[in-house]
């Protein structure tokens, strides 16, 4: 079982080795994406784009762009674990959480690719450390950078101020409130347009973000905790937000940047569930549970895998246009074929998407011609 394996400190620090390797190794070879070069040109008021571009004044290349997310991705990991070891009576369960959020798509991901969620995904473990401290100053800090950022973050002051009200914390309520009036005032999120149904489209997306057997259990842990668990504030920040979203997804499309820095938080709940569910039974009847870990971990390792090796498959396969990874090396591929042309521009009939990473990589639009034929 994975509790008896991270009672092991040698496999607990070669996992994070190889993990941090992975990431190193991934951080330099993956082209740029499409979403990337939209927030390092379109975005200039967030502190995702603020900070990347600080980095490439210094190193003008991918890397540059890059080590926002690598950096912050390390301090999430250390914050996360700093909270576990809280939330968790065994240091073996701190470890396991540890373990699956380091493996979560979303969290591997956002380590390696600049995206709007990064930075509000380390303000809000940031937030709970300081709440368990009781360090107000720093919870201000932290709710005030994650006004700054671009994601859906009405949903974290509500759930704050909701878990205020009903652990009767007046600060705690009155400062959500004021940050949720400020955020409908000042964001641009949306609440209008006609019902298109895209619920089945969001639940799509957490399965990815979380990956298919966890999200599933993720979604039960909270549900079960809101009937008759403790309800905390990490369930608050992860249950209301997951709510509110599903709610929107009726009317609008919802991005996966918008919510998940404040769902992500939340894993350790459905992970306490399981580990208190196999432990209150005799070991003759653990094997469902322990069949269900295996399951859910087994989807993780190989979905990881799958991210790590991405580059040799798609390269394997034929660069097969489907391909999940092809959007980034499509414009990559062509930025190669113009370096090696020695050409200054590219085609205008590309897509904007891709017209965009080009850009970034040197090239400008080749002027369209005034009249075609003769």
């Amino acid at each position: 079982m994975i509790e008896k394996v991270w009672e092991n400190q040698k496999y607990f620090n070669t996992f994070i080795a190889i993990y941090f390797l992975s990431l190193a190794f991934l951080l330099t070879t993956t082209p740029l994406s499409p979403s990337e070069a939209k927030i390092f040109y379109s975005k200039p008021d967030t502190p995702a784009n603020i900070i990347a571009h600080l980095f490439y004044s210094f190193i003008p290349d991918v890397l540059s762009l890059r080590l926002l997310s690598f950096i912050f991705g390390v301090i999430n990991i250390y914050l996360f674990y700093q909270i576990a070891k809280d939330y968790f009576d065994k240091k073996e369960d701190a470890r396991a959480s540890l373990f699956i959020f380091m493996l979560t798509p979303a969290v591997l991901v956002s380590n390696i690719i600049l995206n709007e969620a990064i930075v509000p995904t380390t303000m809000t473990l940031l937030f709970l450390i300081a709440y368990r401290r009781r360090m107000i100053l720093v919870q201000i800090l932290a709710m005030g950078i994650i006004f700054w950022s671009d994601t859906a973050t009405f949903a974290f002051y509500f759930a704050i101020a909701v878990y205020g009200y009903f652990k009767d914390e007046k600060y705690l309520l009155y400062l959500g409130l004021v940050f949720m009036i400020l955020a409908l005032i000042f964001g641009e999120y949306s609440f209008v347009g006609k019902p298109e149904g895209h619920l089945p489209e969001l639940l799509g997306v957490y399965a990815g973000l979380f990956s298919p057997f966890l999200f599933i259990f993720y979604f039960y842990g909270l549900y079960r905790t809101a009937l008759e668990g403790e309800r905390d504030i990490v369930w608050y920040i992860s249950f209301i937000p997951l709510i509110i979203s599903i709610l929107l997804s009726i009317r609008q499309q919802i991005l996966i940047v918008d919510f998940a820095p404040y769902l992500l938080v939340g894993l350790m709940i459905p992970i306490k569930i399981y580990f208190r569910s196999l432990r209150v039974r005799l070991k003759r009847f653990r094997k469902p549970y322990i069949l269900l870990s295996r399951v859910i971990i087994g989807v993780m390792i190989f979905s990881a895998l799958i991210l790590i090796l991405h580059k040799p498959i798609y390269r394997g396969l034929g660069s097969p246009k489907r391909f999940f990874i092809a959007p980034l090396y499509y414009p990559f591929d062509i930025a190669q074929e113009l370096k090696a042309k020695k050409e200054e521009c590219f085609d205008s009939n590309i897509r904007s998407k891709y017209k965009i990473v080009l850009k970034f990589y040197g090239f400008k639009e080749c002027p369209k011609p005034l009249f075609n034929g003769r």
